[in-house]
């Protein structure tokens, strides 16, 4: 049933299980979102369903169409290449007005948020192949936290909804790359960006997200040997 306590809308907590449902691999690529069983799960009319899969169709997280309705969306190959290229464009924009304009509140908040991605596993203590889904969230509210001070809110509009794409990929074909010092990368981005040297900053955040994309091509290649 639909969470009705704080301040969440019937809408907004359809929305966000939904959500937390598609990013954690619980609904996979493809997979048909019937309004109609929606409903019955989540005790809620029609009307609040179907605003909740407009949002996450906006978000990049569902496709609508007319033949099919809604589907929890699909990426290939090169769709994930220019998902990360537009990544590479728009997050180094917000990320390099995010450092010139932040003030020592946004530096705490990604001290903070740097700690608890410090101190949570990266996978679940179940499946050593599966991501933990504490990680991921604090892993996006890290990197939402770097550009956070950028005070153009279409920019940053674009910026999440091209994350919620790209994490799309990277929860359903996740490798486990024990040799990554993925640690390293987030602690080297968060002190370039606290120093406020802004090229420095954007080449890290260039080489972090390209060395994902190599890493997760390079492991559906060896899947389809």
């Amino acid at each position: 049933m639909a969470r009705r306590n704080g301040s969440l809308t019937l809408t907004e907590s359809v929305f966000s299980e939904l959500r937390t449902d598609i990013l954690s691999g619980h609904l996979s690529p493809g997979s048909p979102l019937l309004p109609g069983e929606l409903k019955i799960r989540f005790d809620v009319s029609i009307a609040v369903v179907r605003e909740a899969l407009t949002r996450l169709a906006a978000q990049g997280l569902a496709k609508q169409s007319p033949n099919y309705g809604f589907t929890v969306m699909t990426l290939s190959k090169s769709d994930l290449e220019d998902i990360i290229e537009a990544r590479s464009i728009n997050e180094g924009a917000a990320l390099r007005q995010s450092i010139s304009k932040g003030d020592v509140l946004w530096e705490s908040n990604i001290i903070a948020l740097h700690h608890q991605l410090e101190q949570t596993p990266e996978y679940s203590s179940n499946d050593k192949t599966r991501i933990n889904d504490d990680w991921s969230l604090i892993h996006s509210n890290f990197h939402r936290s770097l550009i956070e001070a950028c005070d153009n809110q279409i920019l940053l509009d674009i910026c999440d909804r091209l994350w919620n794409m790209s994490e799309l990929y990277r929860n359903w074909s996740v490798p486990r790359d024990s040799n990554r010092p993925i640690a390293n990368e987030h602690k080297a981005l968060m002190q370039a960006a606290l120093d406020r040297d802004i090229n420095h900053a954007i080449d890290l955040f260039n080489a972090h997200i390209q060395l994902t994309i190599d890493i997760l091509i390079d492991h559906d290649k060896s899947e389809h040997k």
